[in-house]
């Protein structure tokens, strides 16, 4: 994503459109909504980014997608940057916005990965150790499944990584018995 600088500026006025009119967790919502649909549709980021498509192709597309899903202000406000034709930074906003409300309220994004579906005592492990490596009070999980994890987890705590996988620990015993 370019232009994140830019982005973050637009993705704090709504954050203040958002507390001024008082539906900031409505907002997180829907652009966490924006942000993942962007996210698994290349086309759609294709032609937010295309200078050939017109404004009102792109407004009519935004507006078929999200018009029925989101609050009328974040509807609003993505129908003034695409007129603005700051479309092509709506993903960018999105992903601005969604950090800066996490930070606003301490809660730090975790990824885990695992081989399959995490149990209650997976996933208190997971928190437990989550909150030793970072600062913040709370902690929201981005799943991940991959199957060459074989079991156990990965935690990835932005930089961090704590990997308590059993393809890790496969990978361990096989130095220590090359070396041996």
């Amino acid at each position: 994503m370019k232009n994140l600088r830019v982005a973050n500026r637009y993705a704090k006025a709504l954050l203040g459109l958002a507390e001024e009119n008082n539906f900031s967790k409505q907002a997180f919502e829907d652009m966490e909504l924006v942000y993942n649909a962007l996210q698994s549709s290349k086309e759609l980021q294709t032609i937010l980014k295309s200078p050939i498509v017109r404004v009102s192709k792109k407004l009519n597309i935004l507006k078929a997608i999200f018009e029925d899903k989101v609050n009328p202000v974040s509807m609003h406000y993505l129908t003034i940057v695409t007129r603005k034709k700051r479309a092509a930074l709506i993903q960018g906003i999105a992903y601005e916005f969604l950090k800066i409300h996490r930070n606003n309220l301490d809660i730090e994004l975790v990824t885990l990965v695992t081989a399959g579906e995490i149990d209650k005592d997976l996933s208190a492990k997971a928190k437990e150790i989550a909150l030793q490596l970072t600062p913040r009070a709370n902690i929201e999980f981005n799943q991940v499944y991959d199957p060459s994890v074989i079991g156990g987890f990965i935690l990835r705590i932005g930089d961090l990584q704590y990997d308590a996988s059993v393809k890790r620990k496969l990978s361990n015993i096989k130095k220590h018995l090359l070396n041996a």
